[in-house]
């Protein structure tokens, strides 16, 4: 064995100091200057290299995923690849994967070479070994020469092996796994650049679970039925088996964006940024390979335990949209915002204004997957746990600091539109935040009385610096408010898995690294080795305590590896809460390998299935002091600037609002607006995801690059909303009706032209402001027909003598008092009715004198010279 290496503690500090300035750094829009690169990284010291300069290795498999000497090499209950044996019996560890040339110079002579390095201490520590030197991993193998020579840019592949123990009469290295534990492995590549010396060009690491030892090969000379075995318990019995309860989330990044209501026609449509969703539901899509891999699991090994302790997380927006699609909705992508200039051009009124927009190319095939994916999901839901996930992935702490009843309801009260769907009941009053954390101001903003938030054991820190062992906890410092906590650790560990890998919040800043830096098989296998360490604890810890045996019992009751362990013991305590990242990125065979690891350990007696339902109603720890302002106390670079975006989110909120209220409800016609306005709410939320906000870069800084791109996709989406809501309150307005205005009479009406291009009846008032000496009538409340306008007459009175121009404005607003248009100004001809009158008398009176004389000529035969040649 050896010490733990003080290469975590100089791969803390360094990299800490280059991003102390980085720290204070603005959280929002564009990065900073001096952004941390890779490279800059690797030079800082950074463990593992994120950017190596001469060649890259990879791990792309490891043989076997768990080491379990029960029932030969391998094991049944380990789950996963099974070990190859050596001639001896004694189990062979295999890495493989790849070597590449990323520098600009041939290498030579390429060797691999595994190593081992000390068995993490327990299961909270089970990520530290992740971020040690090369020096930590003291048991060594020999060097493999892999290729003699590698070109810039070329990929070769390594396949390296050791024993997992001592083989009598072999004096070959090996890995010296004598005892159950958590061992990480390296894989170290050296070689030698073109015209240089021979350096170690870099490492790469992974996990390997041993839940049994293998047996010490046998003696040579010595018959198996002399081999001399370990002693196990007297009794018979093992250890306590691990409570197990799972999530397993069903989200997807968020994708879909608000329109204009009928800028895309006179029907709602589904727009979305891109078509990632539409390949996830897809056959062979990521949400597709989740759902599949649920359901082949509980048809497998321990299946029917597996089904009780998997709880399936929805998350309702993903529902809505996909059931929408099903239902036959439009669909339409791209990255547009989906209007014009608020309507007042009258341009295409009727039909699509967004050129940038386009419909998938099979549109019958997107509706057939969404159909198929739903019908998928109701069959594994049946029989299963539900829990409803928040809308979209939204931040909590985002959506508590807008304040607004009907944000908040989007977010959290989606349970009816799940149960709608899916045709399940969700558990009500859960709480998952996709962060896994609660801030103090947030639970109490957003707890209800008997709510429960899962959330991550450091969410429970108290002020005291206390963080309260995994459980039941009481929110301290709140008004009856409590959380249902999982071991930090293990949900590090599942956010580091998939294509679009995470440090969560909630994570020991001490074990972040860049995650890209490793592979996804490894990460992977980081993930099986957390789930499982709990099993090691248990191990550790011996034997399960004998229950009190009841009055009659006999003396074999309470006894095998899965019996009730009586009410102290490993079995009290809370075992494995997996609760992975809610747009987990693994695809269907990855997420597939873990329940299958987890499947086995159940049909082994190593862990049992504990519903959801059951923790939540488990006895609560009420712990001092209250809730701490941060979980880690260290930078969040996935912070939001709360004090700018809840200002924007409402006043966009506010919009939404006025085109609630201008819905004519009475009218029949008006029954798509909630379909056209939904979405807008729901595009708040996806403006506040969670997801992607500690995605890349080293998980500690955000000048590493760290959340970058959720940044971006949240300052994109806060304008577009902006604009849509803008553009949507535009297209119901006041035509202007002229430039100069007449009155014939003191009592002329004016005449005004309202045009809704909305696809849906409203309902409208209009001011007025008029001069003292001009009375207009109120107009009052207006109904306007969808895509439709409107021609007023409004009564005036003109008390104005004289011919006199005044200005009368007219100004068109919603129910809520929220101006709609610009004022519109009318310039009106008044006064010098009198003169007006005489002169229209006077010309009367000749008109008619002058034809009356023409009459009487005509009829006595006086022939007058303008009708010379028209004789009767």
């Amino acid at each position: 064995m050896t010490g733990r290496p003080v290469g975590r503690a100089v791969r803390a500090v360094v990299p800490t100091a280059l991003c102390a300035a980085l720290a204070l750094g603005p959280l929002w829009g564009v990065q900073p200057a001096g952004a941390i690169t890779p490279a800059e990284a690797a030079a800082a010291g950074y463990i593992p290299n994120p950017a190596p300069t001469l060649a890259r290795i990879t791990i792309d498999e490891i043989s076997p995923t768990v080491l379990d000497g029960a029932g030969g090499p391998g094991g049944a209950g380990g789950g996963g690849r099974v070990a190859v044996g050596t001639e001896s019996g004694v189990p062979v560890v295999t890495v493989s994967g790849t070597i590449t040339n990323v520098g600009d110079i041939p290498l030579e002579s390429v060797d691999v070479r595994l190593q081992r390095g000390p068995r993490a201490a327990d299961a909270e520590a089970v990520r530290e070994p992740l971020v040690w030197s090369e020096p930590s991993f003291a048991v060594r193998g020999e060097f493999l020469r892999v290729a003699e020579t590698v070109a810039p840019g070329q990929s070769v592949p390594y396949r390296v092996s050791m024993p997992a123990r001592e083989i009598p009469g072999d004096p070959a290295p090996d890995l010296q796994l004598t005892e159950p534990g958590i061992y990480p492995l390296l894989v170290n590549v050296n070689g030698t650049p073109e015209g240089g010396s021979p350096a170690r060009l870099d490492d790469a690491r992974t996990q390997l679970p041993v839940l049994e030892a293998p047996r010490p090969a046998a003696l040579p000379g010595v018959d198996d039925d002399d081999e001399v075995v370990a002693p196990g318990p007297a009794d018979g019995r093992g250890p306590a088996p691990v409570p197990l309860t799972m999530m397993w989330p069903l989200a997807a990044a968020p994708t879909r964006i608000a329109t204009v209501p009928g800028a895309e026609g006179p029907d709602p449509v589904v727009a979305l940024t891109d078509d990632s969703l539409l390949r996830e539901l897809s056959e062979g899509g990521r949400l597709t390979g989740l759902v599949r891999a649920a359901d082949d699991a509980f048809d497998g090994p321990g299946g029917q335990d597996l089904r009780q302790a998997v709880c399936l997380g929805v998350d309702p927006e993903l529902l809505g949209t996909v059931s929408e699609i099903a239902d036959g909705r439009a669909v339409l992508i791209g990255n547009g915002t989906g209007g014009d200039d608020g309507g007042s051009s009258g341009r295409n009124r009727g039909g699509r204004e967004d050129p940038e927009r386009s419909a998938p190319a099979d549109p019958g095939a997107v509706e057939a997957d969404a159909e198929r994916w739903l019908d998928e999901l109701r069959a594994l839901a049946e029989g299963t746990c539900v829990v409803t996930l928040p809308a979209a992935q939204a931040g909590l702490e985002a959506v508590g600091a807008v304040g607004s009843t009907e944000l908040t309801r989007a977010a959290l009260d989606s349970d009816d539109s799940v149960e709608r769907i899916l045709g399940v009941s969700p558990i009500p009053d859960v709480l998952v935040p996709a962060s896994g954390t609660l801030l103090p101001g947030t639970a109490e903003a957003l707890g209800e009385p008997g709510a429960t938030a899962v959330v991550a054991a450091p969410s429970t820190r108290t002020d005291t610096g206390i963080v309260p062992p995994p459980g039941m906890v009481g929110l301290a410092g709140t008004d009856g408010g409590r959380a249902l906590t999982y071991s930090a650790p293990i949900g590090a560990a599942l956010a580091a898995t998939g294509s679009a890998p995470e440090n969560p919040r909630y994570s020991d800043p001490d074990t972040r690294y860049w995650l890209t830096a490793d592979s996804a098989a490894a990460r992977l296998q980081n993930a099986r080795a957390a789930l499982l360490a709990p099993v090691v604890d248990a191990i550790d810890a011996g034997p399960a305590p004998i229950a009190p045996l009841a009055a009659g019992a006999g003396p074999s009751a309470g006894t095998g590896p899965a019996a009730d362990t009586g009410p102290s013991g490993p079995s009290d305590d809370q075992g494995v809460l997996a609760v992975p990242p809610q747009v987990w990125s693994v695809d269907g065979e990855a997420a597939g390998s873990l329940l299958e690891t987890l499947g086995a350990q159940l049909a082994a007696g190593r862990m049992r299935a504990v519903p959801l339902t059951e923790r939540l109603a488990g006895p609560v720890t009420v712990p001092d002091g209250s809730l701490a302002d941060d979980p880690t106390g260290a930078v969040d670079p996935g912070a939001v600037d709360l004090a700018g975006v809840d200002r924007r989110v409402s006043d966009a909120l506010r919009g939404i609002g006025t085109l609630r209220s201008l819905v004519d409800a009475a009218d029949p016609t008006s029954a798509d607006a909630e379909g056209h306005l939904d979405p807008m709410v729901t595009e708040a939320l996806r403006a506040l995801s969670e997801t992607g906000r500690r995605a890349g870069g080293d998980g500690t800084s955000p000048g590493s690059g760290t959340g970058a791109d959720a940044r971006a996709a949240t300052a994109e989406r806060l304008d577009r909303l902006e604009q849509t809501v803008s553009r949507s309150l535009g297209r119901v307005d006041l035509l202007p009706p002229g430039s100069v205005f007449t009155m014939a009479s003191p009592n002329s009406p004016l005449l005004l032209v309202t045009r809704n291009a909305l696809p849906f009846p409203v309902r409208v008032g209009v001011t007025v402001t008029a001069p003292d000496d001009i009375t207009v009538e109120p107009v009052g409340v207006v109904q306007i027909p969808a895509s439709g306008s409107r021609t007023l007459q409004v009564p005036t009175q003109s008390d104005a003598e004289g011919g006199v121009r005044h200005t009368v404005a007219f100004v068109l607003e919603g129910p809520d008092g929220r101006p709609l248009s610009e004022p519109v100004e009318l310039s009106v001809q008044t006064g010098g009715y009198p003169v007006a009158q005489a002169f229209a008398l006077a010309a009367a009176a000749l008109a008619l004198v002058l034809g009356g004389r023409r009459y009487l000529r005509y009829r006595r035969g006086i022939l007058d010279p303008a009708d010379e040649g028209h004789r009767p």
